[in-house]
């Protein structure tokens, strides 16, 4: 299981890593290729200063062990550590995008690991700590761009997606109690942990749900349910390679076969996955290269 804390998270291959962070609130404006659906309205009325890295190492992964091994994401006090991550993994995040959504990457992008390490100069330590999750999660961009030589650009192109709406009989969940260590009015993680067929949630929003979920199936879900609150669920599935969760019972105990991921959706929670097309945002990549190492 992967479990999600205020400051780390380790993740497989399997699952497209994400670092955590107590508060969520809509996205800030980046200055890189591409800025993030949600900041576009954010900066018309409060634009965010954020900090750049001042100082930016990129090694590579030292063990060999690639990208099928555990990779490590924390925020420090003045930036972060990223041990054993590609570009590609690195991209999903620093544009907030889903498996499908980056396009013309080189080979390399997808194999080479990376340790990353990034820190902002002393003064703006300050503002870096005032920063919410995706603020410090868009610095990754400076990173790519840097180090990696990014240069790319946004197009909207039709594309597989799916759309959430709630099953006939209504939501299987409900909506969390006030959390007196949240802001009010907070929409994001909560408290989340995420595993090969499970995932676990507590105060978490229906969008960041979908986000998580949507990386675990590869592609963009469209959130139709309505649900604007935040919310207490447990999920379990088969993961679509055919491994299996254990039951809960003792040592030696048969597992159980748990149904697919559409399936457990709707018995478990009264929600309805289904597979439709869309206009979806897809991340050119003109330009990457390798970084040389510092």
């Amino acid at each position: 299981m992967v479990a999600r804390s205020a400051d780390a998270v380790h993740f497989n291959r399997r699952l497209i890593f994400v670092a955590a962070f107590v508060l969520i609130v809509p996205a800030s404006t980046v200055c890189a290729p591409v800025v993030r659906a949600q900041s576009q309205a954010q900066a018309a009325s409060a634009p965010i200063q954020r900090p750049s890295f001042d100082v930016i190492s990129v090694k590579p992964e030292k063990t060999g062990c690639g990208p099928g091994c555990m990779v490590s994401m924390q925020f420090t006090a003045d930036g972060f550590k990223a041990g054993n991550i590609t570009a590609h993994g690195l991209l999903l995040q620093a544009y907030g995008l889903n498996e499908g959504q980056i396009l013309g990457e080189p080979a390399w992008a997808n194999s080479a690991t990376f340790d990353i390490e990034a820190k902002v100069a002393g003064p703006d330590v300050a503002a870096f700590s005032k920063l919410d999750f995706d603020q410090r999660q868009a610095m990754y961009q400076q990173v790519l761009t840097e180090r990696f030589k990014l240069v790319a650009h946004l197009e909207t192109r039709e594309q597989p997606v799916y759309a959430l709406s709630i099953a006939k009989g209504g939501p299987k969940f409900k909506e969390s109690a006030p959390d007196p260590n949240m802001i009010a009015g907070a929409k994001g993680p909560g408290r989340f942990a995420m595993g090969m067929g499970m995932i676990s949630a507590h105060g978490t929003s229906i969008p960041y749900f979908l986000s998580m979920l949507s990386r675990q199936l590869g592609r963009t879900i469209l959130d139709r349910t309505g649900l604007t609150g935040n919310y207490d669920f447990t999920l379990r599935w088969n993961p679509d390679n055919g491994v299996t969760t254990s039951s809960n019972g003792p040592e030696g105990a048969q597992t159980d076969a748990l149904p697919s991921i559409f399936a457990a959706l709707q018995e478990q929670l009264g929600l309805k996955l289904e597979s439709t097309k869309a206009p979806a945002s897809v991340l050119v990549i003109d330009h990457l290269e390798r970084p040389s190492q510092n």
